[in-house]
C-alpha cells in the first residue's frame, strides 16, 4: 500500500515496469473468487496468500448471483463485495477487479444471468440494446460500491478489467469500448486492461486503443509474452491467467499440472521478466447449480469442485505447488517486490471424519411434486427461462419435469419419442423409467404405449456453457442438430430443459403440465414438513427418483469434512442445512463433495438427497478428499 503522506497517483503501465505512486512495482497476483469461498474463510485464504509472497487478489465477480431477478439485487453473505475488498485491505493486499459482464470462469453461463435469454433475439457480448441497457443497469448497483476501494480514494483496487477473453468471440468492434465506456462513466480511474489468450490474433481481436492487454495461458510463456511484447513494446507484461492447474469434466480425469512443469513454466514467465496473476491460486468450489460448461467437441458439463490443482486446494491447504511458487517468488521476482521475511504460513484447517449415518427416511418424487403445488399448464413444452415463475424472470438452475397424457392410443405398438434435451433427462411412462435422452441422443424408441398413459419427462440443466468453439472469432462452427434443431453460436443457444416440439413419431404431442424444480430453501423448508415421508425397510424397494433425508449430531465443534457419495449413490444434489453443496455423480472423477465447517452446526444437522437413480442406506464424511484419476494438464491453446 502507499505510504503515508505519499500521494496516490495509482498504478501506470508504461515504460518497462508498471509503476505505482512512481514508484517500479512487480505485481505477483493470485485468483480467489469470494463467491466459490465461505465467508468465513475469505481471510484465511488471503492471509495464505500473502505469505506466500503475492502482493495482490484477483476477483471476478459473478453477475448472475448478484442480480437473480432482473432489478434485484444481491450483495450480502458470500455475495458482500465490499466486505471481501475490505478485508483484503485490512490486510495490505492490491486488488485486480474483473466485473465482466462476461468472466467465463467455468462459471454458469460464463457468470451472465439467465433471464437475459427471455428474449428471443437476445445477442450477448454485443452492443445489442437490450443487453447493454440491462449490463448498464448491473453496473449501476455494483459500481457504486466499488468505487471508494480503488486505489487513488484509499483502496486497494489498482486495476480493473474490461470484460474477458473476448478475442475468442469478436462479434461486435463496438462492443469492448462500449463496456469501458460504461466502466469509466460510473467513476472508475484506475488502470484498465483486458486479457486475452496468448495468441496474437486473438490478443488483436480483444484488444482496445489506448488499454493494457494482458495474455492468458499456460505454455511457452517466451512465445506468448514475446507476441504481447510485439504487440506493445512500450509497456510492462503481464500474465493475467497463468494457469496453473486446470478444471475438470464429469466423465474424464482429475486434472493435475505437476510441480516440475509449473515451475518450468512460473520460472519462464519471472525470467521475462512479467507480472503475474496465477489463476487459481485457490480455486474453491461451483457450490450449488453454479458450474459451468464447455462446449469443444462436444457438450461437457463441470465437476462441483473447482480445486484446479491449484497452490491451495479446493478446502484452502498448501500443496507442494504453493511452496515452490513460495521459493521461485523469493528468489525470481523483481528486487524488492516480495519481502525478505515472510509471514508463516497459516496451517491447514482442521478435518475430521463423520458417520456413517442411516437415511431415516424418502419422499417419492410424486409426492415431492406435491410441495411444488399447481403445475404451469402449456399448450406445449417451454425451456426453464420461459416460465412465467419469478416474477417473469423464468427458472435458472436445477430440474425441470415435464408431464403429458395421452390423448390416444398410437396407431402402432413401436413408435419414437423425439425432443431436443437440455441436457440430460430421465423418461418415464406412469412412473416406470423408460430410458434417457441428452444433449446428443434425442431421440428414444418406446412400445406399448396406450391411450391415457402419462408420460414424463424429468430434465436436468446441467449447466450453462461459458467457453466454446463457436465462440472463437477465426473459424465458425456449426454444433450438432437434434429433432431437426440447428444449433448455433453456443452463448446464444443455453435455453434449458426442452426446446422446440416434443414428437412422438412426427407428430407433435400437445398440452403439458410443467413443475420446475429449483430446490429452493422454501421448497425444502415445505418438503421437509410434509406428511408424505416414508421410513425405508429392508423389504422396502426404494422409488427413483426420490428425495431422503438423514439427521444426524456432531457433538463437538464441527471441522472441515467431505461428502462422502462414492459408495451405492448414483447421481444427485446434496443440501447441507439448507445449503446446496452441489452435485454428485457416479461417473466420477469427483467421490466427495467438500463440507466446509461453517456449513456444519454443533448438534444437530440434515442432510437432504435428491438421488435420481438407486439410492443408497447411509452416508460418511470422510477426512480426506477424492478428486479422482489423474491425468496430465496439455499446455496447448484451447
Amino acid at each position: 500500500m502507499a505510504t503515508e503522506g505519499t500521494e496516490r497517483t495509482g498504478l501506470v503501465a508504461e515504460g518497462e515496469n508498471f509503476t505505482l505512486d512512481g514508484k517500479p512495482v512487480q505485481i505477483l497476483s493470485g485468483a480467489i473468487h469470494y463467491f466459490r469461498v465461505p465467508r468465513e474463510y475469505w481471510r484465511d485464504r488471503m492471509l495464505k496468500l500473502k505469505a506466500c509472497g503475492l502482493n495482490t487478489l484477483e476477483t471476478y465477480v459473478c453477475w448472475n448471483l448478484h442480480e437473480p431477478e432482473k432489478g434485484k439485487f444481491d450483495f450480502t453473505g458470500m455475495l458482500d463485495i465490499a466486505a471481501y475488498l475490505r478485508e483484503a485491505a485490512n490486510l495490505g493486499l492490491w486488488v485486480i477487479f474483473r466485473p465482466g459482464p462476461y468472466i467465463c470462469a467455468e462459471w454458469d453461463y460464463g457468470g451472465l444471468p439467465s433471464w437475459l435469454l427471455r428474449d428471443p433475439n437476445m445477442q450477448v457480448r454485443t452492443t445489442y440494446q437490450p443487453y447493454m441497457e440491462a449490463v448498464e443497469r448491473f453496473f449501476d448497483a455494483l459500481l457504486p460500491i466499488v468505487k471508494p476501494f480503488q486505489y487513488k480514494e484509499g483502496g486497494p483496487i489498482i486495476a480493473m478489467q474490461v470484460e474477458n477473453e473476448y478475442g475468442s468471440y469478436a462479434r461486435d468492434d463496438k462492443y469492448l469500448t462500449a463496456v469501458k465506456q460504461a466502466i469509466q462513466k460510473r467513476g472508475i480511474e484506475e488502470l484498465l486492461l483486458t486479457s486475452d489468450g496468448g495468441q496474437i490474433e486473438r490478443l488483436e481481436r480483444g484488444c482496445i486503443p489506448g488499454v493494457l492487454m494482458t495474455a492468458n495461458f499456460n505454455f511457452n510463456p517466451k512465445k506468448q509474452l514475446g507476441a504481447l511484447k510485439k504487440l506493445q513494446p512500450n509497456r510492462p507484461q503481464m500474465v493475467m491467467e497463468f494457469w496453473s492447474g486446470w478444471f475438470d469434466h464429469w466423465g474424464r480425469d482429475h486434472h493435475k499440472l505437476h510441480v516440475e512443469k509449473f515451475e518450468q513454466l512460473l520460472g519462464d514467465i519471472l525470467r521475462f521478466p512479467s507480472s503475474v496473476n496465477f489463476y487459481m491460486f485457490h480455486g474453491g468450489t461451483n457450490f450449488g447449480f453454479m458450474n459451468g460448461a464447455n462446449y469443444i467437441n462436444g457438450y461437457k458439463p463441470d465437476v462441483t469442485s473447482y480445486d484446479y490443482d491449484a497452490p491451495l486446494s479446493e478446502a484452502g491447504d498448501p500443496t507442494p505447488k504453493y511452496y515452490k511458487t513460495r521459493e521461485l517468488l523469493k528468489t525470481l521476482a523483481m528486487k524488492g517486490a516480495v519481502p525478505s521475511e515472510l509471514p508463516e504460513v497459516p496451517p491447514a484447517t482442521e478435518k475430521s471424519s463423520y458417520g456413517p449415518f442411516p437415511v431415516e427416511k424418502y419422499i417419492a418424487f410424486e409426492d415431492a411434486l406435491k410441495v411444488l403445488g399447481e403445475p404451469i399448464k402449456s399448450e406445449t413444452v417451454m425451456s426453464m427461462e420461459m416460465l412465467p415463475i419469478n416474477n417473469d424472470n423464468g427458472q435458472s438452475y436445477g430440474y425441470i419435469l415435464y408431464r403429458h397424457k395421452l390423448s390416444e392410443t398410437p396407431a402402432t405398438d413401436s413408435v419414437t419419442l423425439k425432443c431436443d434435451v437440455r441436457d440430460r433427462a430421465q423418461i418415464f411412462v406412469n412412473g416406470e423409467e423408460s430410458g434417457m435422452l441428452n444433449w446428443r441422443v434425442g431421440e428414444i424408441a418406446m412400445s406399448g404405449l396406450k391411450e391415457n398413459d402419462i408420460l414424463d419427462i424429468l430434465v436436468e440443466n446441467q449447466g450453462r456453457v461459458n467457453f466454446a468453439q463457436t465462440m472463437d472469432g477465426v473459424k465458425k462452427f456449426v454444433l450438432e442438430s437434434v429433432a431437426g434443431v440447428n444449433r448455433g453460436d453456443a452463448l446464444l443457444d443455453q435455453r434449458k430443459g426442452l426446446v422446440g416440439e416434443v414428437l412422438l413419431n412426427t407428430t407433435p404431442l400437445k398440452t403439458w403440465e410443467i413443475f420446475p424444480l429449483e430446490l429452493k430453501p422454501e421448497f425444502q423448508t415445505r418438503l421437509v414438513e410434509s406428511p408424505d415421508w416414508q421410513e425405508p425397510t429392508d423389504a422396502t424397494e426404494v422409488p427413483f427418483p426420490a428425495f431422503h433425508l438423514v439427521n444426524f449430531n456432531i457433538p463437538e465443534e464441527p471441522k472441515d469434512t467431505f461428502l462422502d457419495m462414492k459408495k451405492g449413490w448414483g447421481k444427485g444434489v446434496a443440501i447441507l442445512n439448507g445449503f446446496n453443496l452441489g452435485r454428485y455423480w457416479h461417473i466420477g472423477p469427483q467421490e466427495t463433495l467438500y463440507v466446509p465447517a461453517p456449513f456444519l452446526k454443533k448438534g444437530d444437522n440434515q442432510l437432504l438427497l435428491f438421488e435420481q437413480h438407486i439410492p443408497f442406506k447411509e452416508v460418511v464424511f470422510t477426512d480426506t478428499p477424492r478428486l479422482g484419476k489423474e491425468k496430465e494438464v496439455s499446455c496447448v491453446p484451447l
